[in-house]
């Protein structure tokens, strides 16, 4: 009991500490992704399936991985939240248990109750993640994600300089008596990733290429505390 206190009391600072590093966003800051563990070059990975058990073996040690992927549209248009990503326990998008949508210029994540359920909540991000840029535009999305903590980095392609923005989210995609993340790590071939949005709002691609790549929590923390807080 002792050492799960202490373990509770070091994530709690832990936390705190990241947390103060994020009173203003850097945009010119490109994080770390880390060793690449799948990649697939697509025309358009709306609707793409990935099982973990595709997934390349991970080195000791990882508890995080990191999904890249593109997504292609007129932000103006969309006129309700738009998915993105679903974490779900079979091939099927109805046995979610984690989704992240597109919203108003910034993420939304749900949570369900558990895999199927009608029970859950919405995390709706109150920064910015997007400029809502007229016409097509085309975002590069980092998804870094651990049982207990996420990290979102997007790019627009469009814009050289300052074209990044970046939010913490101080809880993953675990629920307090299920470890999905440990299938994720386990690539587990009943784990999946599926991208995309089936009943999109406006035309919407996932072009070029998706990816998974791992990374340390601990390493993560300190590389944003080092170079994310400079000047912050």
């Amino acid at each position: 009991m002792e050492s799960f206190k202490l373990r509770c009391v070091l994530l709690l600072v832990g936390l705190m500490t990241i947390m103060n590093l994020f009173s203003q966003d850097k945009h010119d800051y490109a994080t770390p992704l880390g060793k690449s563990v799948f990649y697939r070059e697509v025309t358009d990975a709306n609707r793409t399936v990935l099982r973990m058990s595709e997934v390349g073996p991970l080195s000791a040690g990882v508890d995080g991985l990191v999904v890249s992927f593109n997504m292609r549209q007129n932000l103006s248009q969309v006129t309700r939240p738009l998915k993105l990503l679903s974490f779900n326990s079979t091939s099927e998008e109805a046995n979610s248990h984690f989704e992240i949508y597109y919203s108003a210029g910034t993420i939304t994540i749900r949570r369900k109750t558990s895999p199927n359920s009608e029970y859950y909540y919405d995390y709706n991000l109150y920064d910015p993640m997007f400029t809502l840029d007229q016409g097509v535009t085309q975002w590069e999305v980092h998804l870094y994600f651990t049982g207990y903590f996420l990290w979102i980095e997007t790019r627009n392609t469009r814009q050289l300089l300052n074209n990044k923005w970046h939010a913490p989210i101080f809880f993953g995609i675990n629920l307090p008596n299920m470890d999905y993340m440990g299938n994720y790590l386990g690539r587990s071939s009943s784990s999946y990733i599926i991208f995309g949005d089936s009943n999109p709002s406006t035309t919407f691609t996932m072009p070029d290429e998706i990816a998974i790549y791992e990374f340390k929590y601990a390493e993560l923390k300190d590389e944003l505390q080092t170079h994310f807080s400079d000047d912050n």
